[in-house]
């Protein structure tokens, strides 16, 4: 016991002894390694994808778009102005016009822990809007997940976010619509064999995930929402493929990556037969003749019905904390600011829109 007990030990010092500090800035660039302030970059997703336990990232002031998952073990720090070499230097976004704001679009959810953690995941300093969900628009957080000082605000718990399952529709949302309630759903199973054009569209009549049978292949259109423009014609993947391939991982199914997809659009009615096609190796989506070998993934498009959201801003499970934070204007058919499940600790929760702090526990005794 002393010597299993001993080995996990090492191993925990091990790991945080090799951690490192990333620097994310709207003003950085996109491939930047965000080992500074110089050299930070602007890309928040891939920035945590780059992060292990015991790292910390840095976000300086500016709009960051997307839906954003929460990477065991580390630490996200906003309210930089990009210069600072302390985190007490920074600007907490309730007592400064000067945040950093992570923004959901409408599309996505804001803040997600995927699963239960062993090791927290600590989020401070943050303002987080415009996110939708099914539950937890703005943060959905589990077990180790801890959220500080953030304001949340303006987000709408009732419509599914991209990569959301819908197990009634069959498939992952890839892109949703929440003004006309149309949403694109992805096939969850990855076709495995390559197919030419042609015979790949035919392929994809025979598949009846979740009992339907309206599944096509996507358009160019619809995969480019997997991608990106960064500018100088580059692309990077957009918050919609993380969270797709995140999904596609927990759940056991191939991922997108290191694949190609065919889309189910002709680039050309002349000539040489020429298709669109997604690389997954480098984002890039472009033309590919029609005789070569793609794999294919079938997409749906579907009108999605009211769904009774709960927990417009935040979504807390047992073993999670809220502390410090500012929640107002999120809407639910049920708990519209915070609904919490099981031992969730809250301390000094503002709800600005009653004027009174909505949970104190100054004992650190666990709210039920």
């Amino acid at each position: 016991m002393r010597h299993f007990l001993f080995s996990f030990l090492l191993c925990f010092v091990s790991c945080f002894a090799d951690a490192k500090r990333v620097y994310v800035s709207e003003a950085g660039t996109l491939w930047a390694d965000g080992s500074s302030w110089e050299s930070a970059t602007s890309d928040l997703c891939s920035a945590l994808l780059c992060c292990s336990a015991g790292d910390s990232v840095w976000v300086a002031v500016g709009t960051y778009y997307g839906g954003f998952l929460m990477p065991e073990g580390v630490t996200v720090l906003g309210g930089f102005l990009g210069t600072e070499t302390s985190e007490q230097q920074r600007l907490l976004p309730m007592y400064s016009s000067q945040r950093s704001v992570l923004c959901g679009k409408h599309l996505y959810r804001v803040l997600e822990q995927p699963t239960d953690y062993d090791l927290p995941s600590a989020w401070d300093g943050f303002a987080i809007t415009q996110g939708i969900g099914q539950m937890g628009a703005g943060v959905l957080l589990r077990r180790n997940g801890v959220l500080r000082n953030c304001i949340i605000e303006d987000n709408g718990a009732g419509m599914p976010a991209v990569g959301e399952y819908l197990p009634q529709e069959g498939g992952l949302v890839l892109f949703v619509n929440a003004s006309t309630r149309r949403a694109v759903i992805m096939s969850p199973v990855d076709y495995g064999r390559h197919y030419q054009h042609t015979r790949g569209k035919e392929a994809v009549s025979q598949c009846s995930e979740g009992g339907k049978s309206d599944w096509r292949l996507p358009s160019n259109s619809e995969l480019l929402y997997l991608t990106s423009a960064v500018g100088d014609g580059l692309y990077a993947f957009s918050p919609s493929y993380y969270l797709l391939e995140n999904k596609l991982k927990i759940s056991g199914n191939d991922v997108l990556s290191g694949k190609r997809y065919w889309a189910s659009n002709t680039a050309t009615e002349s000539g040489k037969p020429v298709a669109y096609c997604l690389h997954t190796t480098n984002a890039q989506s472009g033309r590919l003749s029609a005789l070569g070998y793609c794999r294919i993934r079938p997409v749906r498009s579907v009108t999605l019905t009211s769904a009774e959201g709960v927990g417009g801003g935040v979504y807390a499970t047992s073993g999670s904390t809220l502390s410090g934070c500012m929640v107002s204007n999120n809407t639910a058919a049920e708990d519209e600011d915070i609904h919490a499940e099981g031992e969730v600790l809250i301390l000094d929760i503002d709800d600005k829109a009653r004027l009174y702090f909505m949970a104190r526990n100054d004992m650190n005794i666990p709210l039920k």
